[in-house]
């Protein structure tokens, strides 16, 4: 063992070298990371908005990483140092010019039969595959070379200053690229970018191809808590430590992804929030891998335990005592993410105590990383969301996250570390009654928390669109108010009573007495037939105001909705119109393919009630599509009904921009006529529409029924949406 003090390293690090290895190990991770969020943004409208498209991406980023890491460990293997530089420029050539199709071609978009998720790949793999895969082999692969020259720095400083670039580049996206550029001028910058990362690597491969190996080979150097520099050339990884160098990062990669899936469908499948867990994913690298003093082995895992706490309990246990809590979006998204960082804060941590010393394992150790991340992806991907009927992924997380944090503070323990144990769990204690405290403001106690019906589960399914569940409550003492709810996700959307002198009411969001209810009757007193367009099918609850004259389309992307609406609800069934079309796939895609001599008296969008939001159906190229198909005198209505965001803004911005009159409607619950909460936008340039229906805005009152204030739902300086620029940041609904 040799020991080094870090003021001799400094002076054997200050060279250009060591620059260029770091700058392109840096641009390399930076253009990496920048490609994903752009392209998936790019392709979310094609497959109609879903947050699978997200974790389908990343399955393919995190298998052609792995490719990549595996390409590097085999080209390091080649003893002819020349032939590791000469295969790995003609990669890098080719791949420079085919970093030009980073944007796929709009002829790539998918046809309503094909499985999105092999699309998804297929378009990835077609456009940014090969440059994507050259990126992804520069980590592994320089670090090797690095371990073979004069430097004494750590290659793990390299990577954690890769996973620094990586950061920046994930970051700088939503807050400095997308507000000012479109995503085509994104993705000419980044083929630029490649085109100077192309020009540093080969130097890099060139220097590479001229040095003779360290003398040192074989060694590997790491700093102590001594702020030394310990070289140790003893150590063998075992197969404990090998499988560890899997299991943890899958786990991590789990942890990421489904957190990732899980804020997606309770609120919406935005970029940012993409970002967000991507980011923190890789900040607990740059933490972990810098230095081994940022992992504290007795704090993180109780801290994490706390947090899944928290996380878990912010709603049952408070059920327990009669109890309701009102959870804003920040909250909500701010628990995920933390006990998400946690994981995988506990998972790289081990992962970086179980790492090789030896720099012949390095590439064998990326290799085994990237397998266990891809794992994640694939474990996601093709096994949960084709075999489980919902979010099982998230539940099994936290059951091995747990485990594997009580195994640390069991090793902890062992090592006479009982006196800082006991007095964390103290501090701990202490913060989860300081979260508690805060949180009681926001305490409803509900007297009537234990309903007064059974509820039976008719059916549940899972697929690439989501989840959707119909649920039937009984009523013992009132078999009239018996009822089916049809649920997307965790949010209800649509109701249907089973008694027959009430099964054909609309009731949910769409009364005679909501802004669709008076809309719809309005045109029917205007004209003797109309044309209806429903995108959003639910329980198929509008399909009950249509008359013999009448025709009506519904656009439905998934098809395990429609088999719901059709099997448990009578809705589409019973519909009187003349004519009647259920049209499978996204409703976008499907009207843009359309003639534009196909016109609707009514178009009415019913997919913004809750959880996961299609931010794709929101933006200006979707809004002049459907006033491309909108009669004169036609109406656009919009259920912006929401639990967690604000689009009355966004959706008087499109009005706005097309030039028409608008009005909106809040309307309150009425639990006896089973009427839900509601909020409807409505846009026209009929005028006799306009002046006969006014805008009614949700009101407060006070205990004795006075009036108290009005919501004024308008958020000044919201940016028009489009498909190149969305953020939800603006309009979350804070109380």
């Amino acid at each position: 063992m040799q020991i080094y003090k870090k003021s001799e390293l400094l002076k054997s690090n200050s060279n250009p070298v060591v620059a260029l290895f770091s700058l392109t190990i840096f641009l390399s991770a930076y253009l990496l990371f920048q490609v994903q969020p752009l392209i998936s943004k790019f392709i979310l409208p094609w497959f109609g908005g879903s947050p699978s498209v997200w974790t389908t991406a990343m399955l393919f980023f995190q298998m052609t990483l792995f490719g990549g890491y595996v390409y590097a460990h085999f080209l390091t293997q080649q003893e002819n140092r020349h032939k590791q530089a000469i295969i790995h420029i003609l990669l890098l050539i080719i791949s420079t010019a085919l970093a030009l199709l980073v944007i796929p071609d709009l002829s790539l978009r998918p046809t309503d039969d094909e499985n999105p998720n092999i699309k998804i790949l297929t378009v990835l793999s077609l456009s940014v595959g090969i440059p994507y895969f050259c990126l992804a082999t520069t980590g592994p692969l320089l670090q090797y070379w690095f371990t073979q020259t004069k430097s004494n720095l750590s290659t793990y400083r390299l990577f954690s200053l890769s996973n620094f670039g990586s950061f920046i580049a994930l970051l700088s996206f939503p807050y400095f690229f997308e507000p000012n550029f479109s995503l085509e001028t994104i993705g000419h910058f980044w083929t630029y970018g490649f085109w100077f990362f192309s020009i540093l690597c080969i130097a890099v491969t060139l220097y590479a191809w001229s040095i003779q190996p360290n003398s040192q080979l074989g060694t590997h150097i790491d700093s102590d808590r001594n702020n030394s520099v310990v070289v140790n050339s003893q150590d063998k990884p075992t197969f404990i430590q090998r499988v560890s160098w899997v299991g943890l990062p899958a786990l991590a990669s789990l942890a990421f992804i489904a957190t990732t899936d899980q804020v997606s469908h309770d609120i919406a499948p935005e970029p940012r929030l993409w970002i967000a867990t991507l980011s923190l994913y890789l900040l607990t690298f740059i933490i972990c891998f810098d230095h081994s003093r940022w992992y504290k082995r007795a704090w993180i895992p109780i801290i994490c335990i706390a947090f899944v706490i928290l996380l878990e309990g912010r709603l049952e246990i408070p059920r327990i005592f009669g109890y309701e809590v009102d959870y804003g979006m920040s909250e909500t998204q701010l628990m995920y993410l933390g006990t998400m960082f946690l994981i995988c804060l506990i998972c790289h941590g081990e992962l970086y105590r179980a790492r090789p010393t030896q720099p012949k394992y390095l590439t064998e150790f990326y290799i085994c990383l990237s397998l266990g991340g891809a794992c994640g992806g694939l474990f996601v991907s093709l096994i949960a969301t084709n075999y489980f009927n919902d979010y099982y992924e998230w539940p099994i997380l936290i059951v091995v996250s747990l485990a594997l944090s009580f195994k640390v503070i069991e090793q902890e323990w062992n090592k006479k570390n009982k006196k800082e144990i006991l007095k964390i769990f103290i501090i701990i204690f202490i913060f989860i009654a300081a979260i508690v405290t805060y949180f009681i403001d926001k305490l409803h106690y509900q007297p009537d928390i234990d309903p007064k019906y059974q509820t039976k589960l008719l059916h549940q399914s899972r697929n690439f669109y989501g989840t959707v569940t119909a649920r039937e409550r009984d009523f013992p003492d009132s078999s009239k108010d018996n009822s089916r709810i049809f649920y997307s996700g965790q949010i209800t959307h649509g109701i249907q009573y089973l008694e027959p002198a009430r099964r054909r009411l609309p009731i949910a969001y769409y009364s005679e007495t909501s802004g669709i209810g008076e809309s719809i009757r309005y045109l029917q007193s205007r004209q003797e037939s109309l044309s209806v367009a429903i995108i959003g099918l639910g329980a198929g609850t509008l399909a009950n105001y249509a008359r013999h004259t009448d025709t009506y389309d519904f656009y439905e992307i998934n098809p395990d909705a429609i088999q719901v609406a059709n099997q448990w609800f009578d809705n589409i069934k019973n519909c009187s119109a003349k004519h009647k079309d259920i049209i499978l796939g996204d409703a976008r895609l499907n009207l843009e393919k359309s003639s534009v001599d196909k016109k609707y008296d009514l178009i009415v969008l019913d997919a913004f009630t809750g959880g996961s939001i299609p931010i794709h159906l929101l933006t200006k190229e979707a809004f002049e599509i459907y006033a491309n198909h909108l009669t004169n005198r036609g109406i656009i209505a919009i259920n912006i009904t929401n639990g967690y965001l604000n689009l009355y803004p966004v959706v008087k911005k499109q009005a706005e921009q097309l030039q028409l009159g608008y009005r909106n409607k809040f309307q309150n619950k009425n639990s006896e006529k089973l009427i839900r909460q509601n909020h409807w936008f409505m846009m026209t340039s009929d005028n006799k529409y306009l002046s006969n229906f006014h805008s009614e805005n949700r009101k407060y009152f006070d205990a004795s029924g006075n009036l108290i204030r009005i919501d004024d739902p308008n958020v000044p300086n919201i940016s028009l949406w489009s498909d190149s620029f969305s953020s939800i940041s603006s309009i979350e609904i804070k109380d």
